[in-house]
């Protein structure tokens, strides 16, 4: 019997070559993957466990917010807080995108746990990106699954399923979809061994690109990829919970999606590698990747150097104090709130105490304190401890999360 001949321009694995940058070009990437290990290092360093351990779950919905920001499906930070207090919005588009942004918020959470250290033979396993995947979309209603086809038929993403349709990625048309299983097994195969240190930065990076080039999902290729990359940077003990790729890719979307159709590129002449694909549009997204993490990871030192935050606490409680529902702060709080970024709790009396106001001062202090969230206690008189809210973000982090803070201003 003779073998079908596709009609689709990539049906063999082989069309994917090269998955890593030939061993001649590794040098300066290693640079740059070792510059993100030791970056990462640094950043864990920080004297502030309590406050690390704080935004932690603070910056799933800003990873939410900005990965469906790519994919031009994100809702406002405050309607993602809603979200998670179960209060949707009327407006059935609104809503659905809520629904989106919770699901990723757990996913995140759940992949987390379920790939806790990394082993880059099972992180990178086919079932892996489809259990991800399958998470994502089967917390969503059937409504939310729904797509249009090419061909304007009805057609609904399947949690977890290969897709079994052509599609088109602007100028990219991704494999057959008989030939996607045999693609992701080679996907396997090119990155299994990428077990540790630089070479799995530079693998989880090139890894990115190449899934998305094969694009195995009618819909939801994007956030499961980045979900993927996210989620192997956490297991390698390099995020802590304090950044994600997903915050740089959105701020420099344009870029993110100019490296991605420049390495999605046939190999250009004699000096582009040796396999079908662009191994120089290859390198370039692995370096704008690994640029994109360095610079999410400066970022968020300064954020958690101690006397900078004192700083910025001490210049929120003189601005809220202007206010007359908060007229009661005092920049003396910075002291001990900056204190309770290190340690998990305060006795109430410690902490008026070290504010070194008088005693009628400092309760209404305390009590102002409590009203804006910054302050949190599980009993009436029992100790506190600090909290971040959304509606802080602008003083406590500022330009970190800035559609937060023009959505609260």
């Amino acid at each position: 019997m003779p073998e079908t001949v596709s009609s689709y321009p990539y049906n063999s694995p082989h069309q994917m070559l090269p998955m890593m940058p030939g061993e001649h070009k590794l040098d300066g990437l290693r640079l740059l993957a070792a510059d993100v290990i030791a970056g990462s290092g640094l950043l864990a360093a920080h004297g502030m466990p309590r406050l690390r351990m704080l935004l932690r779950d603070a910056l799933r919905p800003m990873n939410s917010y900005y990965t469906n920001k790519i994919e031009g499906q994100q809702t406002e930070p405050l309607l993602i807080e809603r979200a998670m207090r179960q209060d949707f919005s009327g407006s059935p588009d609104e809503a659905r995108r809520q629904r989106i942004a919770l699901a990723h918020i757990e996913t995140e959470r759940w992949s987390e746990a379920a790939w806790g250290s990394f082993d880059s033979t099972t992180f990178f396993a086919p079932e892996t990106v489809r259990e991800i995947h399958r998470h994502l979309h089967a917390q969503l209603l059937p409504e939310d699954l729904a797509q249009e086809g090419d061909h304007r038929e009805d057609a609904a993403v399947t949690p977890g399923a290969w897709r079994t349709r052509g599609v088109r990625v602007g100028r990219h048309v991704p494999p057959d979809p008989a030939s996607i299983p045999a693609f992701m097994q080679a996907w396997h195969r090119g990155y299994q061994y990428a077990r540790a240190g630089e070479t799995a930065v530079i693998a989880l990076a090139g890894g990115h690109h190449r899934l998305a080039w094969i694009h195995p999902f009618v819909d939801g290729n994007g956030r499961t990829a980045r979900l993927h990359t996210h989620i192997g940077l956490t297991a390698l003990r390099l995020t802590h919970g304090l950044w994600s790729p997903m915050r740089g890719l959105a701020r420099s979307q344009p870029q993110y999606y100019e490296r991605l159709i420049a390495a999605d590129q046939s190999r250009q002449d004699d000096l582009d590698g040796r396999g079908n694909l662009t191994e120089r549009g290859l390198i370039e997204f692995i370096e704008y990747f690994l640029h994109t993490c360095l610079d999410q990871i400066r970022f968020m030192g300064g954020m958690l150097d101690l006397q900078a935050f004192e700083t910025r606490l001490a210049q929120m409680l003189a601005a809220l104090s202007l206010d007359e529902s908060t007229r009661y702060l005092r920049a003396e709080a910075a002291i001990p709130l900056a204190y309770l970024a290190t340690v998990d709790s305060m006795d109430r009396a410690q902490f008026k105490a070290m504010t070194g106001l008088a005693a009628r001062t400092s309760d209404r202090v305390l009590a102002d304190l409590l009203k804006i969230g910054i302050l949190t206690s599980s009993r009436p008189r029992g100790p506190v401890e600090l909290a971040i809210p959304l509606s802080l973000f602008r003083w406590l982090f500022p330009r970190l999360w800035p559609e937060a803070e023009a959505n609260l201003s």
